[in-house]
């Protein structure tokens, strides 16, 4: 049986030219230090527990080490249980949406609600009411993200999409954002939706 709090160190990732950076201590419980791992493994439980094993996590940002910790297949189970999974039965409802994201291969592009949804004084409505007039409810749901614990909503963009989103850019503002855009030339669009 894990001990109730683990002491975990904390390693800064960041590239930088030369850096100097203090090794930072912090106690987790099993489940923090499992919520860490969800975005970079999912709910995999056998994965999970080599990880515990092993004593290390690298998450891009930061390098957590531990003791090694040897964990029971029940116990995990009962912990990954607590952390919401994907759920291909939840309808796409818009109000609870809080950004969209545009993605080109692993390319991605971010636009928070509030940027998108501003509106000039003479327009009829914003950029944001403007993509869920394109996507014209054909938006699918597509996973679970864990690093942003939300859900996601996808829709492909072919040719038509594509023509769509090009004549809803000059209701983006500010204009940077929509040559950014224009130029990044999305395959799908996802909104992410928090429960």
């Amino acid at each position: 049986m894990p001990p109730a709090t683990i002491r975990v160190k904390l390693l800064s990732e960041a590239a930088e030219y030369v850096s100097i950076t203090h090794v930072v201590q912090r106690d987790f419980s099993l489940g923090e230090l499992v919520e860490a791992m969800l975005p970079v493994l999912g709910k995999d439980a056998q994965r999970i527990r080599q990880i515990l094993l092993a004593g290390t996590l690298s998450t891009g940002d930061y390098r957590f080490r531990w003791e090694p910790l040897e964990v029971g297949e029940p116990e995990l189970e009962a912990i990954l249980v607590t952390f919401p999974g994907p759920d291909p039965s939840r309808a796409f409802q818009p109000e609870s949406c809080y950004l969209v994201r545009f993605r080109r291969g692993t390319e991605t592009l971010d636009l928070l609600r509030e940027t998108a949804s501003r509106k000039s004084l003479f327009a009829k409505q914003s950029f944001w009411e403007g993509l869920f007039t394109l996507a014209g409810g054909n938006i699918r749901y597509a996973d679970y993200s864990h690093a942003d614990k939300a859900d996601v909503f996808a829709l492909s963009v072919n040719r038509e999409a594509a023509e769509l989103l090009r004549a809803l850019l000059p209701l983006l503002k500010p204009k940077g954002a929509a040559e950014r855009l224009e130029r990044f030339r999305p395959e799908q669009i996802e909104w992410l939706s928090r429960r």
